[in-house]
């Protein structure tokens, strides 16, 4: 794969040979490599003063590095995390400030204000954080059923991670945290605080070898 620089404009050598140039091009997916898929916006910011600035005044779509096509719609910015980087189906996208979770078949959730980064986007589960008022749920990206309370926090461990079953962490506010099953919908552990949190995930996040010891 080449990718160069012309008169303002980036240059993309695709799989069928053909050159493709666009106003941007993110270093990430089919250019590094690791999909056949990549980001990139069709309009001219390089002739600026300072270009970056512009990264967020124009609209970005993923592109197949097969033959240059754009798969997507537009959007206000797009992650590199899941689709682009080979890691899973989906992508994150952003518009007018909210975000969600689409596949190349079209959008799998609603908007929220903010997605966290792991889990359904990343390939590790099938859940992801999601965040609405204010406030964090996590939701199946099967089913978009709503698993949890409104937390406050959006800790990465357990089910999210891949690594659990039934089990994540929650927390109400005030820096106290507490085992919560997605299954029964409902807290199963005592309360702990964010000293034991950080020791539970040096110790590579096991809830349920912490259940044991926090069990009500």
């Amino acid at each position: 794969m080449i990718i160069y620089e012309r008169n303002f404009r980036v240059f993309v050598k695709l799989e069928n040979g053909e050159e493709r140039d666009f106003g941007w091009v993110f270093n990430e997916g089919y250019i590094k490599g690791d999909s056949e898929y990549f980001i990139a916006t069709e309009k001219t910011i390089k002739d600026k003063d300072n270009p970056l600035v512009y990264l967020t005044t124009v609209k970005w779509a993923i592109f197949s590095g097969r033959d240059g096509r754009r798969l997507t719609d537009f959007f206000d910015w797009i992650s590199p995390l899941g689709l682009v980087r080979g890691s899973s189906e989906y992508f994150r996208a952003e518009k007018d400030k909210m975000e969600a979770l689409f596949s190349l078949d079209g959008r799998k959730t609603k908007w929220f204000q903010k997605i966290r980064d792991r889990g359904a986007l990343t390939g590790e589960s099938k859940y992801y954080w999601g965040k609405e008022n204010g406030k964090y749920a996590l939701y199946s990206i099967e089913t978009n059923e709503k698993l949890t309370d409104n937390f406050k926090s959006s800790v990465l461990a357990g089910a999210l991670l891949g690594k659990s079953e039934r089990y994540i962490v929650g927390s109400y506010g005030d820096e106290i945290f507490f085992i919560y099953d997605i299954k029964d919908k409902k807290v199963v552990s005592k309360e702990f605080d964010e000293h034991k949190l950080v020791e539970i995930l040096k110790n590579g996040g096991d809830l349920e070898k912490a259940l044991e010891e926090l069990k009500l």
